[in-house]
């Protein structure tokens, strides 16, 4: 399915920080709500991966569920990643997502995010 393709490419690029294919894979519209409580815009989306704060080392999704009706898609499971800070030190996440596309121009774009932390049980 064309969302499971769109899905793992943007996986891959956030691992390699690939911000072209990132920008292309959203609309000028797009608003990102990361696992952290951060909202951004595509300009703020696409700084925060490019930062001099880190590179992400890993990032993969797991138990992805993809619905599609007409031109919209929702897929939503959660990821887990792994982050090296500019400091040298780690920080490893995982959340929950939902993620919206839009079929436009003949092309699946990404133009919503949800990130929700799933909490370390105490």
């Amino acid at each position: 399915m064309e969302i499971e393709a769109l899905e793992a490419a943007r996986a891959r690029a956030i691992a390699a920080g690939d911000l072209d294919r990132l920008a292309a894979m959203v609309t000028g519209d797009y608003h990102h709500v990361d696992a952290d409580g951060q909202i951004r815009d595509k300009a703020g989306y696409l700084a925060a991966i490019r930062s001099a704060a880190g590179r992400y080392l890993d990032y993969r999704l797991r138990d992805n569920r993809i619905e599609v009706s007409g031109t919209v898609a929702w897929v939503h499971g959660s990821f887990d990643n792994k982050f090296e800070a500019a400091d040298g030190s780690l920080r490893c996440k995982v959340a929950r997502h939902m993620r919206l596309y839009r079929f436009e121009n003949g092309n699946w774009r990404n133009f919503y995010h949800q990130g929700t932390l799933i909490a370390a049980a105490e």
